[in-house]
């Protein structure tokens, strides 16, 4: 199982050095069109873990999705699903740190996607201008991504959500779209190798605007964490 998750890696090092340099023309076009070639380079992805791996995957509840843009708040247990939630959502966006810029190849990407970035070390002007730029795109018809949580958890570890979607919530005035998961399963921060299996992310039943940080808060973790364990059981 190790070969094949080192082989995995050797072909998603090589698929992504083929696509960078194939896709070049892309820097040149409006950024509307980068969506294209990142998605074949993520089906790409999908492909290597299933004939590779063997992890499979199915999403589940997308009938519970608006029509409208929307703020997406996921459980994140491995890289999976930042790939699959940009790949099935339509026009969606992340907040990334600002130094991912400087990664070769993926960072010049990323910068022609016109994600937004942030600056840990900024302050409040910091984080003032980032709901600024997220409640433009919103507006402008794009769906945010957002992982609570902050970082990868191990399945079954204590949940620790972060209050930092609430403010763009209160001011976007957009409904939220609680995302379950099991990817850590199978693929997850600190796994030596990735084990064979189905993945399934559940888009949940959204929860209304105008609710105060606590409510919400509490509604955000209640839904994802329960719908969480029922995936990892």
């Amino acid at each position: 199982m190790l070969s094949l998750t080192i082989l995995f890696y050797c072909a998603l090092a090589s698929w992504t050095v083929f696509m960078g340099v194939l896709c070049l023309p892309f820097m040149f076009l409006p950024s509307k069109y980068i969506q294209f070639p990142t998605k074949i380079w993520i089906k790409g992805i999908f492909i290597f873990l299933k004939y590779i791996c063997g992890v499979t995957h199915e999403i589940r509840g997308l009938d519970n999705l608006s029509n409208e843009p929307m703020i997406v708040v996921a459980k994140h247990q491995s890289a999976f699903e930042t790939f699959a939630l940009y790949y099935y959502l339509k026009n969606s966006f992340f907040i990334h740190k600002k130094q991912l810029f400087y990664i070769p190849i993926f960072g010049q990407y990323l910068l022609k996607s016109n994600m937004v970035s942030i600056d840990r070390k900024g302050h409040a002007a910091t984080m003032r201008k980032m709901i600024s730029d997220v409640k433009k795109k919103l507006d402008d018809g794009s769906t945010i991504i957002i992982f609570p949580e902050g970082t990868r958890k191990k399945p079954r570890a204590k949940p620790d959500y972060k209050s930092g979607f609430v403010g763009i919530y209160n001011t976007t005035k957009r409904a939220l779209q609680p995302v379950a998961l099991n990817s850590g399963l199978f693929w997850q921060k600190g796994m030596s190798v990735i084990k064979k299996g189905h993945i399934i992310i559940e888009f949940l039943p959204p929860i209304e605007v105008g609710l105060d940080k606590k409510n919400v808060l509490i509604r955000v973790q209640n839904s994802i964490e329960s719908a969480t364990s029922r995936l990892l059981d």
